[in-house]
């Protein structure tokens, strides 16, 4: 297992996994957008195709509603498959439904998952390497149940997780979210391990807007001694999501949590790590459409070694933030207040 937290990394790790594939190669992708990074893959899937291996892409409609036609001509000439999930024309029944995974898997060997889209920008973000055979194995199992659209069996795999939610969760496992309501597997691991904290809560979300359950999980946590530390971005891509968390701000503040803004450039990672063991890293944000709407998967289980990683980075981050301090936030504008009430009144669109 193996941590990334720069793109530049990250993608060479992926392109290496490509090269080295020898029979199939499996891509889901929220963005796999026509820029420089995009066509590159691009190019590299289509030749891997025309060496005969099997090479399927899922990519998102809306997340890929700006990529050029002729990168996807040029994948299917190659002989690459494609599937478009849930296309937003015509209309789909629920245009909230996306999938929002970043998943690479190359000849059920190794795998990739995290928040890193194939595009050309200069995030903070973080993925992860996976070579344990389970996981690989866990993960490849998702994104056939996709692929083929499975859905019954996807019903059935999340309602035997869901009866066993009240179990520990030992070791490390592939958690998905499917999409539909009731089966927020994410948020169900999210909400136990934050109630079951005994010392520290340290969460890295770039769209931090919690819904009330998780809100009010967080604040009783700080309210009984945890240390709650909550990282989340200081600019963002989406200013809505940003202002609609900001909401959220002065009661965790009032409770004894404590928020910080990352600085230097966009934060795009969904990481957390509770007591130095309990960890998760992957693509779900902590906000309505990812809890309960979009397709994600996480990374999550306990493990001391990988959790003292993700805290090192998360103290890194720290040094670079800026914190926000209640006396500070309660002098805050009114408009500042209205803005931000209003778009948390529209958090289930966010």
């Amino acid at each position: 297992m193996e941590f990334y937290f720069e793109g530049q990394k990250y993608l060479d790790a992926l392109r290496q996994a490509i090269a080295g594939a020898r029979r199939t190669l499996d891509l889901e992708m929220y963005i796999f957008a026509s820029d420089a990074v995009g066509w590159d893959f691009a190019e590299r899937l289509a030749r891997k195709a025309q060496e005969g291996l099997r090479v399927r892409v899922l990519y998102d409609s809306i997340g890929c509603k700006g990529t050029a036609e002729q990168l996807w001509i040029l994948l299917e000439e190659n002989g690459v498959q494609l599937q478009e999930y849930n296309p937003a024309f015509p209309l789909p029944r629920n245009l909230r439904r996306r999938n929002h995974r970043k998943v690479l898997l190359a000849d059920g060997r190794v795998g990739f998952l995290g928040g890193f889209n194939l595009m050309d920008v200069d995030w903070r973000d973080t993925g992860v390497k996976l070579e344990e055979p389970d996981l690989v194995a866990e993960l490849a199992a998702q994104f056939e149940i996709e692929w083929e659209k499975r859905h019954p069996e996807m019903r059935e795999l999340a309602r035997r997780r869901r009866r066993r939610r009240g179990e520990e969760l030992s070791g490390l496992h592939i958690v998905p979210s499917y999409g539909m309501r009731r089966m927020g597997l994410i948020r169900h691991e999210y909400l136990r391990a934050v109630l079951r904290a005994r010392e520290r809560v340290d969460i890295t979300n770039a769209y931090f807007v919690p819904d009330l359950g998780m809100l009010r999980a967080l604040r009783k946590a700080a309210r009984r001694g945890i240390e709650v530390r909550i990282l989340t971005a200081g600019t963002s891509d989406v200013r809505v999501a940003k202002w609609a968390s900001e909401a959220v701000y002065a009661k965790l503040l009032k409770a004894g949590a404590r928020i910080f803004e990352y600085q230097p450039r966009i934060l795009h990672a969904k990481s957390a790590v509770v007591d130095g063991r309990w960890f998760t890293v992957g693509s779900a944000n902590i906000d309505h459409l990812s809890f309960l709407h979009n397709l994600e998967v996480n990374l999550i289980g306990v493990d001391v070694e990988a959790a003292e990683i993700l805290s090192r980075q998360f103290e890194s981050d720290l040094a670079e933030s800026r914190e926000i301090l209640p006396e500070e936030w309660r002098r805050r504008s009114r408009w500042a207040r209205f803005r931000e009430q209003f778009f948390y009144a529209f958090r289930a669109w966010l």
